[in-house]
């Protein structure tokens, strides 16, 4: 028979605490809480290591019971009343008793048990397993939104039409007058839902996946940010412009300027820009990526000169090799010269953004055009892709180059449609105009079959040979 306790735990004695000897030679603490009127006191212990602490019971029962193997184990019931945690009690030893008695699998019984654990724990023990990039603060970030936007207290609250009845919400404009949530923003919180109940499973804390086979919305048909990509005219205006931008005013120390160090050297000059530009416009890399590359990953010197990822540093965890032109390898050699092979290739500031539109702007190329596309940094790999169209490269080559998993997001995303030479590929085309009609109508009558000019034609002026016009195609029936 299992029981139900508070826990005596030691504690710090609180601040500004009374110290009162007892007659007996005890200690007695007593203290007024904040916001409370009337003062509690505590037995005062001493530590083994001379600190005086308090003996305070828990707020919270635990319950002590026999598992299923007949171990005696202790689990915070999590209750404030004394009946509360008698009946988490029973349906604790109820749980024992039916995996004793074959009714319910330990996989069940243990999946039971998380299903009643705070899922913001398992919303943090499921963001660590994505590391500490920006793509697992942002998925703990979705989930922690939604936990609190449906009031999800444990895994049990998990419920599929919650969601979808949010995420329908989240399509109309808002009543404050905010534009309605992108599909893209929704398909985040879907997507991010969909992978955390997975994870759940996987790790037999979940039984099934509440959001399985949700339908997700079209981002397509709702993009609000659309990029563009650069024709190789405006590629090597911005390459020459950020070549030929002025480099940064020399520091002139002043009287009130003794306490300042030396000037930090500047990082990624004009030259390296553009030689960044080039590598992101040449190969397709994501400025997450060329971060990570060193100098021992290029291989500039061979006859087919390319770099090397490792998983680290790709976006999909795998590695990759990245073929380079020949007039880029030539560039990069000048960029590495002199460096070590743990060097960074690039040394990225965080406002590569800013100094990119500078660029732009000294090369006179808009950021917007006229129909509201955009170009930032991840537009050159949209460049790099959209070459790769107007070069005639097959889309499997292609997807290849640009490591995409499903070659509709190297053909409709990364490819910029207006910079594709359309006319010219109808002009390709073998020609089917090219025959022209030998017979016309010339306002016969209805019914009546007419010919072209040099055909004989009977005394009355029709046609001598109209039975045989339904099988010569150089005649047709006026309608």
């Amino acid at each position: 028979m299992g029981s139900v306790y508070r826990k005596t735990i030691p504690r710090p004695i609180p601040t500004g605490a009374t110290i009162v000897r007892n007659r007996d030679g005890t200690q007695t603490a007593k203290w007024t809480p904040r916001g409370a009127r009337r003062p509690l006191t505590a037995p005062v212990r001493i530590m083994d290591d001379g600190r005086q602490v308090i003996n305070q019971e828990t707020g919270c029962y635990y319950a002590k019971y026999r598992d299923a193997d007949g171990l005696v184990r202790t689990a915070s019931t999590g209750c404030r009343d004394k009946a509360a945690a008698e009946q988490f009690l029973s349906e604790l030893e109820r749980r024992a008793e039916r995996v004793r008695s074959g009714v319910m699998s330990r996989a069940e019984l243990a999946v039971a048990d998380h299903v009643a654990a705070p899922i913001r724990g398992h919303i943090v023990d499921y963001a660590a397993t994505l590391g500490e990039g920006r793509h697992a603060a942002l998925t703990r970030r979705y989930l922690e939104r939604l936990a609190e936007a449906f009031g999800w207290r444990t895994l049990a609250d998990l419920r599929r039409d919650d969601l979808e009845l949010w995420l329908a919400d989240q399509s109309r404009p808002r009543e404050d007058g905010k534009p309605a949530r992108s599909a893209r923003s929704r398909v985040g919180f879907q997507t991010a839902a969909v992978a955390f109940c997975n994870w759940l499973v996987e790790v037999r804390r979940l039984a099934s996946n509440p959001f399985d086979r949700m339908s997700k919305p079209r981002i397509d048909s709702d993009r609000r940010r659309v990029r563009r990509a650069l024709s190789r005219a405006e590629l090597l205006r911005l390459i020459q412009a950020a070549q030929e931008a002025p480099e940064r005013p020399p520091w002139i120390r002043g009287a009130t300027d003794a306490h300042r160090g030396d000037r930090p050297a500047v990082r990624l000059s004009g030259r390296s820009r553009a030689a960044l530009y080039a590598l992101l416009a040449g190969t397709g890399l994501r400025v997450g990526e060329a971060r990570k590359v060193r100098v021992a990953d290029l291989d500039l010197d061979g006859d087919r000169p390319g770099m090397v990822l490792s998983g680290a540093a790709t976006k999909n965890g795998e590695a990759a090799f990245i073929p380079l032109r020949g007039d880029l390898a030539a560039m990069l050699r000048l960029e590495v010269a002199g460096r070590r092979p743990t060097d960074p290739v690039f040394d990225i500031p965080a406002d590569l953004l800013r100094r990119f539109y500078g660029d732009l702007k000294r090369a006179g190329i808009p950021k917007t055009d006229g129909r509201g596309r955009i170009l930032d940094i991840h537009a050159l790999r949209t460049t790099f892709g959209t070459h790769l169209a107007a070069a005639g490269v097959p889309l499997a080559t292609a997807q290849k180059l640009m490591r995409h998993a499903d070659p509709k997001l190297t053909a409709n995303v990364y490819t910029d449609a207006a910079l594709l030479d359309l006319h010219g590929a109808v002009e390709a085309l073998p020609g089917a105009a090219s025959v022209v009609a030998t017979v016309a109508p010339t306002g016969g009558t209805t019914g009546h079959f007419v010919s072209s000019p040099d055909t004989d034609r009977d005394r009355d002026g029709h046609d001598a040979s109209a039975c045989r016009a339904t099988k010569n195609p150089a005649f047709r029936r006026v309608s």
